[in-house]
């Protein structure tokens, strides 16, 4: 039975680590960036940085196998429910370690019908991953001990009990709904289904919309809605992050002529308990899925090699870690599928802002407007408005980069986080410090885990779009794609409905669309699938799209991809000598400078999967296409 290799590093008393090829255990936290450690070989004691602790060499040694990775999306809601379930069954036995854990356990195994030795294995399972997916059912397994599994005449019945006996204003409780639920069973000849088995189902249903259905509206908005003003249960660091977008008030210059060539996006999260920024991300791209997802991740990682990549090297950034939920509004980006699933996966709940009420954002309001404020001070600053603007010509005086306003970003954070917030009575970062560590009168949460996953995080938060595989690979967006890993599931039917083909999900960069990244069930972990046509440039969702508006003035087909990337190039072209007349040439030309930066960053944050592995033969031919046998065609 292989191994499965933990996916993060928790920074605890007794925790093991390495640091420069030597194994350390953790004797106290020293501070948030710091550990007082002992070498296990030489017994030496030493105060490390955070930032420089390693997987523990158990791990590094170990053959490297397959990470258990899952396609997030794949898995049925009714699995999901069973990992939450287990999930908060195990909550108070990952809060800390008691005297009477072993009660508790006890306990837990009797509410869930289970032995004291699963609850342990999924606490363990559990702290290993921090992911909900490590509660997920062994599937492989046809249930459970002998073999068994739950037939679908019990699903349904238990659906239908749960919709006509419990979800009414009878307000069955659970108790009698197992009751009435074996009882069904039982005179229809089924087998009787556990107590976890139902309690799964009902956690499928939402909370809000169960208290409705038996306690009517106003009981469901009592218990549900928030008070207005006020943001419960942010009680703690990482309890609650709320993230938004804001378009910076400041014009930026391009990096071959700097000139100006317009505004940037940022989005940022910040924590609602410490008032720390969690993260952010920069794009002169619009805000997308891609962006909010970025954003999240960058708040989940450690910064220190991010830090190292921007070349800031004078100040650190001393927060990461998974929020608990995570606040954000109703626009589109913050709506999609693939943020719902990266949030289960890493067990955040997501709470959307109820449109037109700003009240429940205020915290990331303040936030950008506090950068606002101090974006003010940098030449090129377009002010809130004419009115304060005045003759002040912004675009005249703009001097910075893309990069330069990053990197400024970067050391206003710093300064935020040391100075005195008037909201908390304390500067953020004592704030967070305290709420990690501890005061005389309060304990402390402890330090958040390490994620030591970041390429599987960065794909979870990067769009997908779904396709079946064909014979020529993959078309999206009238692009092929194409990689043998690919051949298995050429044409493969849909597990439950074998008349039709199956999706599959890719996800993709709308930055960089030269590759996809596919989760290959054979192998167990993500592939990167490249163009079908390796000859073809990489480019971004934004100049194809603006390549096939083109090519449709031409009446060029938008499949022949030969012409429409030819459009691209000459786009390009026609950029590079315009750049240093026009700024719309100069911002496009930067969009692209920006996007082949993150696609050099990808060979350091994604090192596997950066590079699609070697193909074992040609792809196949698609038919009735010959991009060698393509002739022009003369006035006659």
């Amino acid at each position: 039975m292989k191994r499965q290799v933990p996916t993060q590093l928790w920074v605890t008393k007794g925790s093991t680590f390495t640091n420069e090829g030597r194994e350390y255990v953790v004797l106290r936290l020293a501070d948030i960036n710091l550990v007082l450690a002992k070498d296990i070989e030489s017994g030496e004691r030493v105060l490390l940085k955070i930032g420089d602790m390693g997987p523990p060499r158990r791990i590094e040694d170990a053959k490297p196998v397959p990470q258990e990775e899952q396609e997030l999306l794949d898995v049925p809601d009714e699995l999901w429910a069973i990992a939450q379930a287990r999930r908060e069954w195990i909550e108070p036995l990952l809060v800390s370690y008691q005297h009477n854990a072993q009660a508790r356990a006890d306990q837990i195994a009797a509410d869930a019908e289970v032995s004291r030795a699963t609850v342990y294995r999924w606490v363990a399972a559990f702290r290993q991953t921090g992911l909900l997916s490590s509660l997920l059912p062994n599937t492989r397994r046809r249930g459970g001990k002998n073999g068994s599994r739950i037939l679908p005449e019990v699903e349904a019945l238990i659906l239908e009990t749960l919709q006509n006996f419990h979800d009414t204003q009878q307000q069955q409780s659970i108790a009698e709904t197992v009751t009435e639920i074996r009882r069904r069973c039982s005179n229809a000849g089924l087998p009787l289904p556990a107590m976890n088995t139902i309690r799964a189902r009902l956690e499928r249903t939402d909370g809000r919309e169960r208290t409705r259905l038996r306690a009517g509206p106003a009981a469901a908005h009592d218990q549900h809605d928030p008070i207005k003003g006020v943001i419960p249960d942010a009680d703690w660091p990482l309890a609650i992050v709320q993230i938004d977008h804001t378009l910076l008030p400041v014009i930026i210059v391009d990096d071959v002529h700097r000139k100006p060539i317009n505004r940037a996006w940022v989005t940022l999260a910040i924590d609602v308990n410490t008032r720390v920024c969690l993260g952010m991300f920069l794009a002169l791209d619009a805000p997308s899925a891609m962006s909010a997802g970025m954003c999240i991740a960058n708040a989940i990682l450690p910064k220190e090699a991010w830090l190292r990549r921007l070349g800031v090297t004078s100040v650190e950034w001393p927060v990461w870690g998974v929020m608990g939920t995570l606040h954000m509004d109703n626009a589109r980006e913050f709506r999609g599928d693939m943020l719902k699933a990266a949030c289960s996966e890493y067990d955040i709940d997501i709470h959307l802002r109820p449109v037109k009420t700003p009240r429940y954002g205020a915290h990331i309001e303040r936030l950008m407007g506090t950068v606002t404020q101090g974006l003010k001070a940098v030449k090129g600053a377009t002010f809130s408005g004419p009115a304060e603007k005045g003759e002040y010509d912004a675009e005249g005086n703009a001097c910075m980069t893309f990069a330069e306003i990053e990197k400024w970003l970067v050391l206003f954070f710093a300064r935020y986080h040391i100075d005195k917030h008037n909201g908390i009575g304390m500067s953020p970062l004592k704030k967070w410090r305290e709420g990690l560590l501890g005061t005389k009168g309060k304990p402390g949460r402890g330090l958040p885990a390490r994620r030591l996953d970041e390429e599987i995080l960065r794909i979870n938060f990067t769009p997908y779009i779904e396709r079946t595989v064909q014979g020529y690979g993959v078309v999206i967006d009238d692009v092929h794609y194409y990689h043998d890993v690919l051949r298995p599931w050429i044409n493969a039917p849909h597990p439950e409905f074998p008349k039709h083909k199956r999706k599959f999900r890719f996800h993709r960069d709308p930055r960089d669309i030269s590759q996809l990244y596919f989760f290959d069930e054979l192998s167990g972990r993500y592939v990167q699938i490249p163009y079908r046509d390796t000859s073809l440039p990489p480019v971004s969702i934004w100049e194809l799209r603006e390549a096939h508006r083109k090519g449709a003035e031409r009446g060029i087909a938008p499949e022949n991809e030969k012409a429409i990337f030819a459009i691209i190039t000459e786009q390009r072209e026609l950029e590079a000598g315009a750049a240093a007349k026009t700024k719309s040439a100069r911002r496009e030309q930067q969009r692209r400078t920006e996007h082949d930066k993150q696609r050099g960053d990808k060979a350091k944050t994604m090192p596997t999967v950066s590079r699609a592995p070697e193909q074992s033969a040609p792809p196949p031919a698609v038919r009735g296409y010959d991009p060698d046998d393509v002739q022009a065609l003369d006035d006659d």
